[in-house]
């Protein structure tokens, strides 16, 4: 009885932390707050600093510095103050001042579920410089089956001031409901946060609520957040209105109709157009868009492709940023909505956006998402319009939903292209979900029987999952896409094929002393089959790839991480399926197999010098590869930052008859340097170089921040010819530019 008891105070004491942290209540302010940065206000002395643990190195680990953050809210803000002491003032790290783009420094952080469906959350964070971070979390930041969970894209409207003594650096925030999105009844609202710090120099991090590092984002997970009642809060419901003046020119080589010359079509831009923003009510936001204008956004990033397949490219417009995790309706890599088909062609060339709205938000327990946008006509498209609606109502639990969406194309030519389907992922126990997703698409250049068969037009997919980061982890999925299934607002890989995947592992979290702070290991299976006669049990029969491969990955206390991978495959390539891949050295048609083995290694976020290094040698079809991957970014100060990568692909092929080309070694080199004058003032440029695509393209940015909402850019891009021999014979020299463009563009945001 005596060592029950002992036992019996044992977990007692040990749970009393933890009981007390799901008690914690915060603060509703009476005496207004300065956001100066310095906490001297009488109102922060009636807030309690919340009770911090150690998230990592080691979890519920000594805290080698002290650490106080203060949560509170009045009617209309939440408000977060820190203390963030340090031994040693010269270790606290500020590598960048420009806004969301975080370079190891040190942060205060709070991640908001403001609708408390523990599945969305905006993450708010600063550095000790005040610069600002915001990032929109969506799907509880799973990343499992191609998800889109995690958008650093996304801004709204928020505030922050930080100060730095000999003691550390001190941080207020300011965030306003309507900014975050809640749901108020009756004046009361329910809503999670997480708040930590991190520490650069040491890798360590201080949280609340104490959430074990069982997920690879559980710092950031709206599951695991600390729920709050908020009392008294009328969140407001501003307009924000963003007019836009643009001015420039384009200029694009083109070859004359004769043939003989190239001619430069010079093209001048003069745009007015407008944003609007404004929350309907405290948890629906509409946005509206005319005459909608990019000239701001990064260039994409070339890409080397190693299959026969398209390459996906991932959105960069702000426009398509707001709760863009809700339109998420993914079967892995593929998706039913891509916003990259709405004012962008086949080639990436911009089509003019005449104007569009968009409500985002949730009503009771479901979340709403409707979308529409109208095209103009081009010379090679004619006008079109963009729809999307999408439903999720949580069911069985709150990490549960069941869902649907719609989109569609219509053009101005009487063509239209409709899809409708189904899905729902469900917490069936603890960290495991069954997800099952459908769709079918309705073409109107598909007619009679074809149209009409669910096989051929649909897709599903059906997955089961343990969703942690330690511990036995496990994934087992179906897939399937009729030979007609044909989203054309959406993106699919490879159509008219059945996918299965398997990937069990097993993960684990190190001892204190040791050097590594978690491990995992991987097998995976994944095989591709044509569909035409495939049998579900069938391993071989059809099929045009399959992989098998096991991981190592493993994450050092302060040295980084790194992934070892091998990997090995089979490929059918079918008779009239020949290629050239890089577009340079033929693959016949015939069965191949390869193996190939991985290094990665990623730099700690402690140094100065971030990124990675990539290499990788094997076999690819029946040639041999080897490939270099430098991806190196260095902090030279807290206003300057280089960085890029360079990619070098060296092919080895047999002697192919009648073909001159049987190696090649590519080149993929991007350049990117980032100057911040102030945190208002900042200039980019973004170089790449492709040997592939015998291009090299330049991408200048400047912006100058006025306040919140008022920003002037000057764009600068420019592609050239880094080979100028003529495309065909007969055809005259290629000129040395293929295209420039100049623009300006000035946005003011008005607030009503």
């Amino acid at each position: 009885m005596i060592r029950l008891f002992l036992v019996g105070c044992f977990i007692l004491l040990f749970s009393l932390p933890l009981l007390a942290q799901n008690n914690i209540e915060i603060v509703r302010l009476n005496t207004p707050v300065v956001l100066d940065g310095i906490i001297d206000e009488p109102a922060w002395n009636q807030v309690e600093a919340l009770p911090l643990v150690q998230y990592e190195p080691t979890f519920q680990g000594v805290m080698n510095e002290e650490t106080r953050i203060k949560v509170a809210y009045d009617e209309n803000f939440i408000y977060v103050a820190g203390q963030m002491f340090t031994k040693d003032v010269n270790t606290i790290a500020t590598n960048s001042l420009y806004r969301d783009r975080y370079s190891s420094d040190d942060v205060l952080a709070i991640v908001i579920d403001g609708f408390n469906d523990n599945q969305n959350a905006t993450w708010f964070f600063t550095n000790p410089a005040g610069v600002r971070f915001d990032v929109a979390l969506a799907n509880d930041a799973d990343f499992s089956g191609g998800r889109n969970s995690f958008n650093p894209s996304y801004n709204t409207f928020w505030d922050v001031a930080t100060t730095q003594t000999e003691e550390g650096w001190f941080a207020e925030m300011r965030i306003p409901f309507s900014s975050i999105g809640i749901l108020v009844e009756d004046d009361v609202a329910e809503i999670g946060f997480i708040t930590y710090r991190w520490i650069s120099n040491i890798n360590e991090r201080h949280i609340f609520p104490a959430i074990p590092p069982n997920w690879n984002l559980g710092n950031a997970k709206p599951s695991q957040a600390h729920d709050v009642r908020l009392e008294g809060v009328q969140s407001k419901n501003p307009v924000y209105i963003t007019p836009y003046g643009l001015g420039g020119y384009s200029s694009f080589s083109d070859l004359s109709a004769d043939s003989s010359a190239y001619r430069f079509d010079d093209d001048p831009k003069a745009e007015l157009g407008f944003d609007l923003k404004y929350n309907v009510t405290n948890n629906l936001t509409l946005d509206v868009t005319v005459n909608t204008d990019f000239a701001q956004v990064e260039a994409d990033d070339q890409q080397l492709n190693l299959s026969r397949f398209s390459l996906f490219f991932p959105e960069k417009r702000q426009f398509f940023q707001q709760r863009s995790g809700l339109f998420d309706y993914t079967f892995g890599r593929d998706r039913v909505f891509y916003s990259r088909r709405i004012g962008l062609d086949g080639d990436g060339n911009p089509v003019r956006i005449l104007g569009g709205g968009r409500v985002t938000g949730r009503v009771g327990g479901m979340d709403i998402g409707v979308l529409n946008m109208q095209t103009a006509d081009t010379d090679n498209l004619p006008s079109e319009n963009f729809g999307v609606v999408r439903l999720r109502q949580q069911v069985v639990n709150e990490r549960s939903f069941v869902g649907g969406i719609f989109t569609s194309r219509t053009a101005s030519d009487g063509s239209s292209n409709l899809v409708y389907g189904l899905d729902g992922d469900i917490n069936v126990h603890k960290n495991k979900f069954f997800e099952f997703r459908t769709a079918r698409s309705v073409d109107s250049d598909l007619q009679g029987p074809t149209q009409s068969d669910v096989k051929e037009t649909g897709a599903l997919r059906l997955s089961f999952r343990n969703q942690t980061s330690t511990g036995l982890l496990y994934e087992f999925m179906f897939s399937r896409f009729g030979d007609d299934y044909n989203p054309e607002l959406g993106f699919v890989r490879v159509g008219g094929i059945t996918q299965k995947f398997t990937r069990i592992g097993y993960g684990w979290l190190a001892k204190e002393e040791s050097v590594f702070q978690r491990n995992q290991i991987r097998a995976s299976y994944y095989g591709r089959f044509y569909n035409d006669g495939h049998k579900f049990f069938s391993f071989d029969e059809n099929l045009q790839d399959r992989s098998v491969s096991v991981n190592w990955d493993a994450r050092f206390k302060q040295y980084g991480g790194m992934n070892l991978q091998f990997r090995s495959g089979k490929e059918r390539i079918l008779p009239g399926d020949d290629f050239d891949l890089v577009g340079k050295i033929l693959i016949p048609s015939g069965e191949y197999s390869d193996q190939r083995f991985q290094v990665s290694y990623e730099f700690s976020e402690a140094w100065k010098i971030g990124g990675g290094i990539n290499t990788s040698f094997g076999t690819l079809y029946d040639g041999q590869i080897q490939e270099l991957d430098l991806n190196p970014r260095f902090f030279a100060s807290s206003k300057l930052e280089l960085g890029g990568s360079y990619r070098i692909t060296k092919l080895q092929f047999p002697d192919r008859a009648g073909r001159q080309k049987t190696e090649f070694t590519s080149h993929l080199g991007q350049f990117r340097s980032q100057y911040a004058f102030n945190k208002k003032a900042s200039i980019n440029m973004f170089v790449q170089y492709s040997n592939v695509s015998e291009l090299v393209g330049a991408n200048v940015r400047f912006r100058y921040n006025f306040s919140e909402g008022r920003d002037l850019w000057f764009v600068f891009n420019e592609q050239s010819y880094s080979n100028r021999d003529p495309l065909e014979p007969g055809l005259p020299r290629l000129p040395y530019l293929q295209s420039r463009s100049i623009l300006l563009k000035y946005t003011h945001t008005f607030i009503f």
